[in-house]
């Protein structure tokens, strides 16, 4: 899932939840071979791509341009591009393209309310969806998607994977039957009621309708989103890395229905290629409230091509990695949650990830930017992630011993065996290293503050700096813990050691300083409460050095008559 954002500079959005972000590929069952194409997806795509992407019609520079018999040239509001690699004895694929299908879900379970899918950078084309699409909030497909989400936790890639196993709205025929092993989130009479309703939400709605006039809209993502990713060359490296012949064909779809949330799933019809989609969201709109699509991108690109080499490991070796990777993750499991990776089977995929990312960071960008991503994931819990990286180093060395990732995990799992006695300690240095929390103004839990006040001050022991993300609503696992809203005083501005800078949620400061202040109104009688940074390493960093402040909840109640008291 995740996400929450893959670029260093946004890798990991507080309210993400996510799994942010991430991805949820099929993975194999027992005696395939690893890293290889799973052939339990064998019946994951139906042969015909019949499906409308929305695509930018050019090729990527040195390479061909053809069009397979299979995929029609005109169909619906766009084209497939299809990108053939002249240097491979298999042609290997890249499509770009806004999907309809992955809108469709979106806006399906962002009606639903999943969390995760209501959030919401691009402000005009989330109020079109909300005029458009809002009349039929108590669809009977809304309903039912909500029923998956309570009932079988369908959410983040889970419903992806139902997008790419449809055909195109409005007639979403099952690409793949209901009743077979096929990555389907719910039983087969589940899905087929849901993708029956969702036919006739599409038809109702007429979404065909809402898509046709966002045709210019959507010509536009695919043109920003492939300049990233025809400079990337991250296609044919990750097929490199992980040793596995170009066997798939890329599916690169901008997801517009919701921000900053990044999903990757494969499929592939019998007897044909395996089909790999990264699904990305983004994270900021330019002056023309689009949304941008920058180099930093790319880094999300190869985390989510890379779980369809990574995960089909993660599970072969599950019996091995199940030894000792559920102790280090229950070690790390709070800042897991929060970035919803909620089994140590996700954690174990994610490590193979993370680090084939960094090896592409030093190959591309050298080893100053590998430093500032590894900074990052130490940030974010991933305490081990230079030692993995190191690791693979080694395997980038020795090919013609380990031609295949595959060949080289018996490694990686003893790697793993020796880390839950060693990881204590890496978090004890990592934690002595953390800014502290000197002085509050006010008392924590007292409840006496005066209403009339209007500043709190904080002091640190050492300079910071402000990513945005520095005082939140209450956080859990999954955002903000039921009544932080409420609960989260108005605050009008703050300041590090500077000029006051008027205050918004994502907005940091470009000052350091020891010195925290923050401008607030306050009523009597009224509980408040904020928590300094977020379990995914955002928020209040060492100057020097960027380790985070570890998260520190401030509550606090106003005089007041106790009738007033909320």
């Amino acid at each position: 899932m995740r996400l929450v954002s893959r670029p260093v500079a946004a890798r990991r959005r507080p309210f993400r939840g996510s799994r942010a972000v991430s991805s949820a590929f099929e993975v194999a069952p027992p005696g395939f071979e690893p890293g290889l194409p799973d052939p339990e997806s064998a019946w994951l795509c139906a042969p015909q791509l019949s499906h409308t992407f929305v695509a930018a019609g050019r090729t990527f520079p040195g390479q061909r341009l053809s069009w397979s018999p299979m995929w029609p040239r005109g169909v619906g509001i766009g084209l497939w591009l299809f990108v053939a690699i002249a240097e491979t004895a298999i042609a290997q694929s890249v499509r770009i393209g806004v999907d309809r299908r992955v809108e469709l879900m979106a806006i399906l379970f962002k009606l639903a309310g999943n969390p995760e899918y209501n959030r919401n950078n691009f402000e005009q084309y989330n109020a079109d969806i909300a005029r458009h699409f809002g009349p039929f909030h108590d669809h009977e497909a809304v309903s039912l998607a909500r029923a998956l989400r309570e009932k079988r936790e369908t959410g983040y890639s889970g419903v992806m994977s139902i997008a790419i196993r449809v055909s195109d709205p409005p007639e979403l025929r099952e690409r793949v039957p209901f009743d077979s092993l096929a990555g389907w989130p719910a039983p087969a009479p589940e899905m087929q009621r849901f993708v029956e309703a969702a036919r006739r939400f599409a038809l109702e709605s007429r979404a065909d309708a809402f898509f046709e006039a966002h045709r210019a809209l959507f010509d536009s993502a695919n043109a920003r989103l492939r300049r990233p990713v025809e400079r990337a060359a991250a296609f044919e490296w990750v097929g490199r890395f992980f040793g596995v012949p170009p066997d798939r064909d890329f599916v690169v779809v901008p997801l517009l229905a919701n921000s900053e949330t990044n999903f990757g799933n494969c499929v592939r019809p019998q007897g044909g290629r395996q089909e790999c989609y990264s699904i990305l969201g983004h994270y900021r709109t330019d002056s023309a409230a689009l949304p941008i699509y920058d180099d930093g991108l790319v880094e999300t690109l190869v985390h989510e091509l890379s779980h369809g080499y990574a995960n089909p490991l993660g599970r072969a070796h599950r019996a091995e990695f199940e030894r000792s990777a559920p102790r280090v993750y229950e070690a790390v499991a709070a800042a897991m949650r929060a970035q919803a990776y909620d089994r140590w089977t996700e954690m174990v995929n994610e490590s193979l990830v993370h680090a084939t990312v960094a090896r592409y960071i030093v190959t591309h960008k050298g080893e100053e930017q590998l430093g500032a991503f590894l900074r990052e994931e130490r940030a974010a819990s991933w305490l081990w992630l230079e030692e993995l990286s190191d690791l693979f180093r080694k395997y980038e060395a020795d090919r013609r011993t380990y031609p295949t990732l595959a060949s080289f995990i018996p490694r990686v799992v003893a790697y793993f065996d020796s880390l839950p006695d060693r990881l204590p300690a890496m978090q004890r240095r990592y934690d002595a290293m953390r800014p502290r929390i000197v002085s509050l103004s006010i008392e924590n839990g007292s409840d006496t503050v005066d209403p009339a006040l209007r500043e709190i001050a904080v002091r640190f022991d050492r300079p910071v700096s402000d990513d945005g993300w520095s005082v939140v609503p209450a956080l859990g696992p999954s955002g903000p813990v039921p009544g932080a809203q409420e609960r989260f005083p108005k605050i009008t501005w703050k300041s590090l050691d500077s000029a006051r800078a008027t205050f918004a949620l994502g907005k940091g400061l470009e000052s350091v300083g020891a010195t925290l202040r923050l401008g607030v109104e306050l009523e009597p009688g009224r509980v408040y409460e904020l928590q300094l940074n977020t379990a995914h390493g955002h928020g209040f960093r060492s100057a020097p050095d960027g380790v985070p402040l570890s998260p520190y909840r401030i509550r606090f109640k106003t005089r007041g008559a106790a009738g007033l008291q909320r």
